[in-house]
């Protein structure tokens, strides 16, 4: 795909993203908006898309008459658990190799490996790679939640808390019921069925799920534009080693992801789609982290802010060089 045709898409959730800066600083995006907005995202918006998304595709595959090529869904949680397991190998070599102090060590880990694969992520998929793309994203999704709540959990607390018991102790206290009850998980494993079992839903739910899972994107990026209103770029840019992380974040991490990528995922859409979602800014739900184990909550939400805003020129340059 034309490295045009993604700066152009890029350019598009810029603009919504900065429509939500301009919504938020005239009081009409407040703080209970947002909080609104957000679980209306969470809980009918997003899992109705990643729903939308696995019929789309599952019709779009019985009317192509040649599938020999397709991956078989349980290959994508493969690769998207392989996703992540690089991107873990990435974390700790970087944090590592940048030296950063102990105290913020779990905080940087955990910003390297979860990305807003969903609130940017999405967006940013169909606009470039549509229904094929989204499909992929909505499984990776899948997966991060599992991940985070688990590995997340113990890289920002579980383990610090239980430092007496071990391992095994921490992953007793790890929210299980949580996890397996997100509507982004429900959403995704009916999906599955949906496609695995062939079931065609009726015309009238169908397009509501598409009309209402439409509207995910404009409010993600609405409510990510949002949140960056309440950040003060000068206590930013004065934090060398944040810029420095950003910089390898957002540009060194994909690129060597990739290499990594190639070797294993050569399908025209898969492959770039992980490479996309590697480019990622730091996800929203860090700075949550960050205030629940009693982390550097500031860090967060400058990370948070400085990778989106850097991802939106990052991502173009990335793909560019790669593909």
């Amino acid at each position: 795909m034309s490295i045009l045709v993604i700066a152009e898409q890029m350019g598009k959730l810029f603009l919504i993203l900065c429509l939500g800066v301009f919504l938020a600083k005239f009081g009409i995006l407040d703080v209970h908006t947002k909080q609104k907005l957000t679980k209306l995202l969470l809980h009918v918006t997003t899992p109705l898309m990643m729903l939308d998304a696995f019929c789309d595709r599952m019709k779009m595959l019985e009317e192509q008459e040649n599938t020999a090529g397709q991956v078989p869904v349980g290959m994508l949680f493969v690769y998207c658990f392989a996703f992540y397991g690089i991107l873990i190998v990435l974390s700790f070599i970087l944090i590592y190799g940048m030296r950063i102090p102990k105290q913020d060590r779990r905080l940087y880990l955990f910003m390297t490996i979860f990305g807003n694969v969903g609130f940017m992520g999405f967006p940013v998929i169909e606009a470039i790679y549509g229904t094929e793309g989204l499909f992929y994203a909505a499984i990776l999704n899948s997966v991060f939640n599992i991940i985070i709540y688990t590995i997340g959990v113990v890289m920002m607390g579980g383990v610090s808390e239980t430092a007496g018991e071990g391992f095994a102790s921490a992953l007793r206290g790890i929210p299980w019921k949580k996890l397996l009850l997100t509507p982004a998980l429900i959403g995704t494993a009916a999906g599955v069925l949906i496609f695995v079992l062939h079931i065609h839903l009726p015309a009238l739910i169908a397009d509501t799920c598409d009309t209402l899972g439409g509207l995910t994107s404009p409010l993600a990026m609405l409510v990510v534009g949002a949140n960056l209103s309440g950040v003060k770029p000068k206590e930013i840019v004065t934090d060398m080693r944040l810029n420095v992380y950003v910089l390898l974040r957002e540009i060194a991490v994909p690129l060597v992801f990739w290499l990594i990528c190639k070797q294993f995922v050569s399908h025209e859409v898969l492959a770039p789609t992980l490479l996309i979602m590697s480019c990622m800014p730091v996800a929203n739900t860090t700075a949550l982290f960050a205030t629940e184990y009693k982390g550097n909550e500031k860090l967060a939400s400058q990370a948070i802010f400085l990778t989106t805003l850097v991802s939106l020129a990052t991502l173009p340059l990335v793909m560019w060089i790669a593909i």
